[in-house]
């Protein structure tokens, strides 16, 4: 993101509104002690907590190495973020109009707003089409699959909003780019969708699989996961890289499992979306699956986020 310049009347609002409690405990544990709340610094190892977060200051200090500021400072700091980058995704959460100092700087920035948020509405879009197919004739098989070889139950169907992608070569394209009226170009960065060699059209990068959503710490479908019902390899195939889903840097679960984790102070990674699944279903509901890669540096530190 580019370093825009806000107008005042932004900044001021963002500071006023992003509640720093609201803000930092998405990040690490806090426990109320007296007025103020502590936990374990994220800046520093310790195993002590000597950082303290002050709701009537609206303040955070760390008595251990001396980070302090408000919540624009912290995010900064822990997600190595700039100034800009910062006041946008408060702005966003907090519903703030954004103002700049040029007309310019204004569209920018709703323009990269917007890619997101098309983004987020696309991915859902396709996930309603794919919990839909499942329950039709074409998705017989793949229902089949769940209740009788994986033993899941209509609940936990419903609760992970298991799909399927019907074996067509423009089913997808189909439904969101000619019925829905979405960008074709917006499809394709959404990772739904592929450019055929000769250039001129497209087709689904999904065909004939289990659909498995794959969400955000927030619940937001940001990719899928599609596994095969026949003998094509891969066996899983996953969303590619887009501006919403990375694979190394997320957690499957994460969004059903984090309030568990907390509780319990601890989490229980597996490497599969149906070792996930299968322990959730029996209550055992701090598990979170790697996408079947090796636990990324990342990946580790959205954990200790939920963890003393």
């Amino acid at each position: 993101m580019n370093n825009f310049r806000f107008h005042q009347d932004t900044i001021t609002e963002v500071k006023e509104r992003a509640d720093i409690y609201d803000v930092i405990s998405e990040h690490i544990v806090l426990k109320k002690r007296g007025k103020d709340y502590v936990g374990l610094c994220p800046f520093h190892e310790e195993k002590t907590p000597s950082f303290t977060v002050s709701t009537s200051k609206q303040m955070y200090y760390c008595f251990g190495c001396g980070a302090g500021g408000n919540a624009l400072k912290f995010l900064m700091e822990v997600g190595k973020s700039s100034f800009s980058d910062v006041v946008l995704d408060l702005a966003r959460r907090y519903q703030i109009q954004i103002k700049t100092e040029s007309p310019e700087n204004r569209q920018e920035f709703q323009r990269q707003i917007s890619l997101r948020e098309q983004l987020y509405e696309i991915l859902a879009m396709a996930n309603s089409f794919y919990q839909h197919a499942l329950r039709q004739s074409q998705g017989k098989i793949a229902l089949e699959y769940l209740k009788f070889s994986r033993q899941i139950t209509e609940e936990t169907i419903q609760k992970f909003q298991l799909g399927y992608a019907p074996n067509g070569w423009e089913t997808i394209y189909g439904y969101l780019v000619e019925q829905k009226g979405f960008p074709v170009e917006l499809v394709e960065k959404a990772g739904l969708i592929l450019p055929r060699k000769s250039g001129n059209s497209y087709y689904d990068r999904f065909r004939d699989r289990l659909m498995i959503p794959i969400n955000d710490a927030q619940g937001r479908v940001i990719g899928f996961g599609g596994r095969t019902l026949s003998d094509e390899q891969p066996k899983y195939l996953n969303s590619p890289e887009t501006e919403l889903f990375d694979k190394g840097k997320t957690l499957f679960c994460l969004d059903k499992a984090k309030t568990a984790i907390s509780k319990l102070d601890k989490a229980v990674v597996v490497e599969g979306y149906f070792d996930a699944i299968a322990l959730h279903a029996a209550g055992i509901n701090n598990v979170v699956a790697s996408l079947g890669t090796a636990l990324s540096s990342i990946q580790i530190k959205q954990l200790l986020r939920y963890t003393e």
